[in-house]
């Protein structure tokens, strides 16, 4: 019997891979392979068997996995997001390192049509509508972040000055060179001239 938290797993990645018209393909290559994944420090152990059908996930299981995947939530977070921050604790992968590269690729690129999914639980018109309302909700969002960012950004570099504007920095970092070439060109002129008096 799998425990509530394979259990969950089980169902959420499945129904995003039945809902991703390119997921099953993607798996393909790695039909048969097992992934164990151990959080760390108190667990679960978990084991993702890849089928033809989408990702077994169950709990641990005697079977010897092709890869282990082990560490602390926050670790394996990273991991599957492709970040790498100085400092956050380690991820340690045995055996197959590609797979275990693969299966966090992967879950991160589960993109499931939404649209068709609520089609399914709500109707071909309700859930067409709520399909368009989320969508116009996630623009509404992006566009909000975005603006933040660049008010936030216009806030440091010109109105509290705490940042240098990408344009001082190149102007600055020109005058540096044209300054060194002076320079050079002056310490010329000076041996020059000592050469000639000596």
């Amino acid at each position: 019997m799998k425990s509530p938290t394979a259990l969950l797993l089980d169902q959420a990645i499945n129904r995003a891979i039945q809902y991703d018209p390119k997921a099953l393909k993607n798996l393909k290559p790695h039909i048969g392979k097992r992934v164990a994944i151990d959080i760390q420090p108190i667990g679960p152990r978990l084991h993702l068997h890849i089928t033809e059908t989408g990702i077994e996930v169950s709990g641990p299981q005697e079977i010897t996995a092709d890869t282990t995947i082990a560490g602390k939530p926050s670790g394996l977070f990273a991991m599957a997001n492709s970040q790498h921050i100085a400092g956050l604790d380690q991820v340690v992968i045995n055996g197959d390192a590609g797979l275990g590269q693969f299966i966090a690729d992967f879950l991160k690129n589960l993109n499931p049509d939404t649209e068709e999914a609520l089609c399914d639980l709500f109707g071909e018109t309700p859930g067409y509508h709520l399909s368009q309302a989320l969508q116009k909700a996630q623009q509404h969002g992006r566009q909000f972040r975005d603006s933040l960012k660049r008010n936030i950004h216009d806030f440091l570099v010109h109105e509290e000055r705490s940042l240098i504007a990408p344009q001082e920095m190149e102007q600055f970092l020109d005058e540096v060179d044209d300054l060194q070439a002076d320079v050079v060109r002056i310490e010329r002129q000076i041996k020059n001239l000592l050469s000639r008096h000596t």
